[in-house]
């Protein structure tokens, strides 16, 4: 039998999903099943005064109505970090978009004509819509008090700063050596601030899920990529054990970070408890940009050099913009405090990074968890480092990077992939050496070639990870995991690891349904984690089974373990050979035995580690761009990108490279067009048709995506995450090019025509 790990094969959701025939949890229909709609705040910041849901609860067809005023809950708060978000607003609301009531009704229409008959009175308070308004002195703070807020217990280096009657959601420090003392011993000392745009997830499926309370019992069909995690704040919300609460994953229509935690789920559980009733809660396009959005960010870099380049000392504040509820903000911003001094030694570092409330739509989990925010920043400013040493910025980076089996932080597992190596070959294939320094073209417009090196810790590092893998008597294999499938193709490359390992053919394998009254738990799917670390889990149970089904064909044959050998679907001792559903049914005869596998892997915890733990993989991301400015309109066009990033080992690489394509995609959208924009605290592009994404026409003529398989990773023979890598440099990639082209330094994205013309009309006045 070949190898299945590392062939392409066919994905195995994906002719459902061509023929329209996967079931998402918003094709649902359930008996008896009725239509929520919820009521959003049409101001950023209000005591709620009164509610009034009379008319609403008078209109035929309409069957409950839930407001603070009959909410019954245990607990009105949910929360990673802090529990700081409620399932119906109840004292105030914090930012345009806050969901103040909801309505279930026997039809969509009917709940939203429902939904504009409740009559709510609010008393307007001040409101804080930027980093800047938040944190000013006398700011009305957006959360006077904080419910469960979690030390995340880090290590040697890391230091979690509480601030109290504050805007400041959560600081995180990363320190190492004196950093005012490498400043002193720096031939160079510069410093450049820069800014980064708040981006929509933008998935194809909203947030949606169908619940049904029957009698105690609470079963929710969710569009999550945090199952598990969901289940245990419903358990929480309503005061139900673990066990009363059953969350089942159907098709997910796309994430990115958006569908962590609860969204819908509470409000429509409310609703069908109230009504008796399966409820289908979907909110529509525009209501997802105001669920969650990616944190803006503020950035200062402040770098000393030696004369020949080599670093010495860096000083990095990161202020990220949480919106009105933390999320996972508190997450991200660790994640980019840790990150912010880049894939360089620099040994002497001190970062602060700051989640910041503020009466915006909150913000969260995004791809790339913070790290296309600082990688920005850094990447711009060691292109910036190099013109003002006049250095060729190729070999600034080659000076400074880390090499493989180097330390990023003490402590930490050290380097896994060769970034030098990655440099080369991305900057060979844009023709670095070749290139002009100045801009190049005629007319108005000028080309320009940029790079990017940027690098994250991989993610899974506090994510308990089970799998089971279980031989039926008749000899085929179900596998089951507590990984979503939300488009990455996991599902597929865990089917290949178990094919590969019992030495079966991939038709013979199957993988079951998430349910989590059924499946083994795992904490989310999330931070490229799914291939490395369920990966791990589920190469242990698959080895558990194997070892117990080559027991049982031990005892069948009457020979030792040591004699068996798997091959092609059949167990093989010498001259004989049995099918496994011959070996399975002569073993447990009239009992119809099973087999069962399981697989556990966690990241240890490590004190003297900055996190509190090592990270699992290092996820690095390349990037080269050849771009055209058109100096009279300020349009920048992509013409050429490369891209390169390493996944260990690919388990199937075509989904690998679609992967990466797909993340630098994303980094386009950032680089160029995609922010979201407020006036007045309202969002003013919140919608399909205002919100600009990257189109096909936008796209580079040549894309070219680069992955090295350099081992090291915890995943199945060596394998990392890598579905971020590819977003990380492409935003100072661009950047840079259109400096190569125009001489302009723009230190904020996206590099909108408005902003790319203004710099040249400025540059020569």
């Amino acid at each position: 039998m070949l190898s299945v790990v590392g062939s392409n094969i066919r994905r195995i959701d994906g002719v459902e999903k061509v023929a329209g025939q996967a079931v998402y949890a918003g094709d649902l229909r359930l008996p008896g099943m009725v239509y929520a709609k919820v009521l959003r705040s049409p101001v950023a910041h209000a005591r709620i005064r009164r509610i009034d849901a009379s008319n609403a609860c008078a209109l035929p067809g309409v069957l409950a109505v839930v407001t603070r005023d009959n909410l019954n809950v245990v607990a009105n708060s949910f929360g990673v970090y802090v529990r700081d978000q409620q399932i119906i607003a109840t004292d105030k609301v914090r930012y345009a978009g806050d969901m103040v009531a909801a309505v279930a009704a026997t039809d969509a229409g009917t709940a939203e004509e429902a939904i504009k008959l409740i009559d709510v009175d609010y008393d307007e308070l001040r409101a804080v819509f930027t980093i800047e308004d938040a944190l000013a002195d006398g700011a009305p703070l957006v959360h006077e008090t904080l419910e469960g807020r979690k030390d995340p217990g880090y290590g040697r280096g890391g230091f979690h700063i509480v601030h109290d009657n504050s805007n400041i959601c959560f600081h995180f420090r990363h320190q190492r050596g004196d950093v005012e003392d490498g400043f002193r011993n720096s031939d160079f000392v510069f410093e450049d601030a820069f800014s980064f745009p708040s981006a929509q997830h933008y998935p194809m499926e909203p947030h949606v899920c169908v619940a049904h309370f029957d009698s105690e019992l609470l079963t929710v069909w969710s569009a999550t990529q945090s199952p598990f995690p969901v289940r245990q704040e419903l358990a929480r919300v309503f005061g139900l054990p673990f066990s009363a609460v059953r969350v089942i994953v159907p098709y997910v229509g796309g994430g990115y970070g958006a569908k962590s935690g609860i969204k819908t789920e509470g409000i429509a559980a409310c609703l069908s408890r109230m009504c008796g009733r399966p409820v289908r809660l979907a909110f529509g396009a525009d209501e997802a940009f105001k669920t969650l959005c990616q944190p803006r960010a503020q950035m200062t870099v402040k770098t000393g050099v030696k004369k020949d380049g080599a670093f010495v000392a860096r000083h990095c504040e990161v202020y990220l913009n949480g919106g009105a509820y933390a999320n996972s903000g508190p997450s991200v911003t660790e994640k980019a405090g840790y990150r912010a001094h880049g894939p360089y030694r620099v040994p002497c570092l001190l970062t602060n990074a700051y989640s910041v409330y503020t009466n915006t739509v909150p913000a969260g989990a995004f791809r790339g968890f913070g790290g296309p925010q600082v990688a920005f920043a850094y990447e711009t400013h060691i292109d910036m480092i190099a013109q003002r040493l006049d250095m060729d910025p190729y070999d600034l980076r080659m000076k400074n990077l880390l090499d493989k089996g180097e330390s990023f932080s003490e402590g930490d597992t050290p380097v896994d992939c060769d970034l030098k190596a990655g440099l080369k070959q991305v900057a060979d294939a844009i023709g670095w050496s070749s290139r002009k320094k100045n801009g190049t073209g005629s007319g108005s417009k000028k080309k320009g070639i940029g790079i990017a090196t940027a690098m994250k810790d991989g993610g899974g590092t506090n994510k308990p990870a089970n799998a089971a893998v279980k031989i039926f008597n008749d000899g085929s294999v179900l596998l089951s995991t507590g990984s979503v499938e939300v488009g990455q193709g996991m599902r597929t490359a865990f089917l290949q690891v178990v094919a590969e390992e019992l030495s079966v053919p991939t038709d013979e394998v199957r993988v079951a349904a998430l349910d989590t009254h059924y499946t083994p738990f795992d904490k989310g799917t999330n931070a490229s984690s799914a291939t490395s670390i369920m990966g791990r889990a589920v190469l242990q149970a698959t080895r558990d089974a194997r070892a117990q089904f080559i027991q049982a064909a031990a005892s069948v044959f009457r020979a030792s373990e040591q004699q068996i050998r798997l091959e092609n679907g059949t167990a093989v001792c010498g001259e004989q050979k049995l099918t496994f559903r011959e070996v399975m049914q002569r073993h447990f005869q009239d009992t119809e035995g099973e087999i069962w596998g399981r697989g556990f892997f966690k990241v240890r915890k490590d004190e003297n580690i900055p996190l509190g733990s090592p990270s699992p993989f290092w996820e690095i991301g390349l990037g080269a761009a050849e771009v055209e400015v058109d100096a009279d309109t300020g349009e920048v066009k992509v013409l050429r990108y490369v891209s390169l990033t390493d996944a260990g080992k690919m388990i199937n690489p075509l989904q690998c490279h679609a992967q990466d394509e797909g993340a630098a995609v994303f980094g386009l959208g950032q680089a160029l067009f995609e922010d979201l924009a407020y006036q007045d605290g309202q969002l003013v592009n919140g919608s399909l048709v205002d919100y600009r994404l990257p189109r096909f026409t936008d796209l580079p003529d040549s894309f070219t995506t680069f992955i090295m398989e350099g081992g090291g990773g915890p995943g199945p023979y060596g394998a990392k995450g890598m579905g971020e890598g590819g977003i990380l440099a492409v935003a100072p990639a661009i950047g840079n090019a259109v400096y190569a082209a125009t001489g302009i330094r723009l230190q904020a994205v996206p590099l909108t025509p408005e902003m790319v013309r203004k710099g040249i009309e400025n540059r020569k006045g």
